[in-house]
């Protein structure tokens, strides 16, 4: 049975309930993977505010509606540890347990030009390198999670084997900026360009390093750029069963059950911070399991946010002392991709030094 540690909701209206934030992830979790036709919010998952003041009263609207609608016995606008509420919640949610499937899947050899990870120390242009590895992507349908789809890029050695270990889950920009709306989300055959190109350059980068990683994107919806869903609270089940059906289909003698995992990193660009943010500050266990989150050039879309395990990579001026920690400023640096990415900005070719990252900080 799905368990929570404190009573979650506010009791008749008045009495304030512990609400621990790990607790209101597991309620607002089952809720997204309960139908609407049983008081939960699984065919249309309900945007839960960030706000703490906000969700607490937006969860015990919900908690009502879910027992109203089941005619429970006492609506108290409460679940509490192992409650009748909570128990029909699991058994409800049930029929909406996690599961992934591989709808697409494919090995890439596109060709990207990065930086020379020896090359990001001090003033100097940054050296670049072009790559072409072997990459084994998937694209991957989830049920009873408020992300649908996620691409999954696999190392793999020279003789083809599996190359196991950490997740990095990687956050792209809003999706908008790509023209990715959300009212072509669901089928996503308007999206897989979204696919094709952070599955390809990031997974690139993190198989040229060598790290033993395997690439986990979440493609949230333009609403979710801020909060992530109801995947706060049951991403871990979430990740082991996209991970797990992207090595099964690739190698189903590989794995003797599932894939799990107890560290993580993390990774995001631009303002994908916010929905890195979200995660890391939000989600279960989230920020204690990371390892190391890599930002890359966040501060460009006004964010000051640092994961308390960072590697900053910003588009501004390199001081006398560069890095300054875990710091690497490149703004004025990047010259030499532009024969190669004619047209782009500086901002937008910072993707391309997460190799350095990788190769340095990704084992």
């Amino acid at each position: 049975m799905t368990a929570i540690t404190q009573a979650v909701g506010i009791r008749n209206g008045t009495t304030m309930m512990p609400n621990t934030q790990a607790d209101l992830n597991t309620i607002t979790a089952l809720l997204d993977r309960i139908p609407l036709a049983n008081g939960g919010t699984a065919a249309a998952p309900r945007l839960w505010n960030p706000v703490r003041a906000v969700l607490i009263p937006q969860v015990t609207a919900a908690i009502v509606l879910f027992q109203t609608v089941n005619r429970r016995p006492m609506i108290d606008g409460v679940v509490d540890p192992n409650g009748q509420t909570l128990r029909l919640m699991d058994q409800l949610a049930g029929a909406g347990r996690v599961t992934a499937t591989v709808v697409r899947q494919d090995i890439s050899f596109q060709t990207w030009v990065v930086a020379d990870p020896a090359s990001l120390d001090g003033r100097a242009p940054i050296q670049t390198q072009r790559i072409a590895p072997r990459l084994t992507r998937k694209l991957i349908s989830v049920t009873g999670c408020s992300i649908k789809w996620f691409g999954v890029v696999l190392p793999r050695d020279q003789a083809g084997r599996i190359i196991s270990g950490r997740p990095n889950l990687f956050f792209t920009p809003g999706p908008s900026q790509g023209h990715y709306h959300d009212g072509t989300y669901e089928a996503f055959t308007a999206w897989t360009g979204l696919w094709d190109k952070y599955t390809s350059a990031m997974g690139a980068q993190l198989v040229q390093s060598g790290a033993p990683q395997i690439l986990v994107i979440p493609f949230y919806k333009n609403a979710q750029l801020t909060d992530l869903g109801g995947f706060l609270g049951n991403w871990k089940e979430v990740v082991s069963a996209v991970v797990t059906a992207a090595i099964n289909a690739t190698d189903p003698l590989f794995l003797r059950d599932t894939f799990t995992f107890t560290e993580i990193f993390s990774s995001s660009f631009s303002n994908g911070i916010a929905p890195h943010q979200n995660f890391n500050t939000r989600a279960t266990d989230a920020a204690a399991m990371t390892r190391i989150a890599f930002d890359l050039d966040g501060q460009a879309s006004g964010s000051h946010w640092r994961p308390s395990r960072a590697v900053v990579y910003a588009n501004t001026p390199a001081g006398s002392v560069n890095p300054a920690g875990t710091v690497w400023k490149v703004g004025g640096r990047l010259g030499r991709f532009h024969a190669s990415y004619p047209g782009v900005i500086d901002h937008n070719l910072c993707p391309f030094l997460l190799v350095h990252g990788l190769s340095r900080f990704g084992r």
